[in-house]
């Protein structure tokens, strides 16, 4: 996992002496020099003493991933969700020295926040909606307050429902899907009926028109023999 305090993924290098003067920031970060147990952010190079130690902090955007949460809802269904949360650091110092695990503390409040949410709400609540996660960027911003962080988008990766929830609500679907064109299929056939009727009627009190139809449907070539009457 990267770290605001590694030079790459899974790598934390910690402080560094530095013999002559302080280090180079690198792009996007801080250097905190540590000199007789006081921890100082330095806005400028300045030469070093003997015990002094440097680190590089990452101020850069990150996402804090929440692995994904299987939680009861308030009617005791399961539904499965993950987030990730959009952070940075602005206050370095306190980034170092208030916490062991600074974006630890940030995804416990989130976890738990997520959770009470979530036991509060019936299944319903998380189908063809959008969840409000306003109580959990909340509870994250103000863990993420005390240890130097600025939490300033709770994502919303993805909500899987019960499976069991899941294909019933599909086979509703497909099933109102399947009424609705049965309704359409049967108000054609009574409209094609209707149309059918209304020209037997005609043709029924009209028989010059009736035999003309006749005449009309007959296939090209037909022999047609008249008696009793000339058409």
């Amino acid at each position: 996992m990267y770290s605001p305090l590694s030079d790459g993924p899974g790598q934390r290098p910690g402080w560094q002496p530095s013999p002559l003067c302080s280090p180079v920031p690198r792009a996007g970060h801080a250097v905190l020099r540590q000199r007789e147990g006081e921890t100082t952010r330095l806005n400028a190079r300045e030469f070093s003493r003997p015990g002094d130690r440097f680190l590089q902090v990452d101020l850069r955007r990150r996402l804090i991933q929440v692995h994904p949460q299987s939680i009861p809802t308030a009617d005791a269904l399961t539904v499965t969700i993950t987030l990730a949360l959009s952070a940075r650091t602005v206050d370095p110092v306190a980034f170092i020295i208030d916490s062991q695990g600074p974006d630890e503390e940030i995804y416990l409040a989130a976890q738990i926040a997520l959770r009470e949410l979530v036991a509060g709400l019936p299944l319903e609540a998380f189908v063809g909606t959008r969840i409000d996660l306003a109580p959990v960027l909340a509870a994250a911003q103000e863990a993420a307050g005390a240890v130097g962080v600025q939490v300033t988008t709770v994502l919303l990766k993805d909500v899987s429902l019960p499976k069991e929830y899941s294909s019933a609500l599909q086979e509703a679907l497909v099933a109102k899907v399947q009424a609705e064109t049965d309704l359409e299929r049967a108000r054609t056939e009574v409209k094609t009926t209707r149309a059918r009727l209304a020209s037997a009627k005609v043709l029924e009190q009209n028989p010059v028109l009736a035999r003309i139809r006749m005449l009309e449907a007959l296939p090209p070539g037909s022999t047609i023999e008249v008696r009793g009457e000339q058409l």
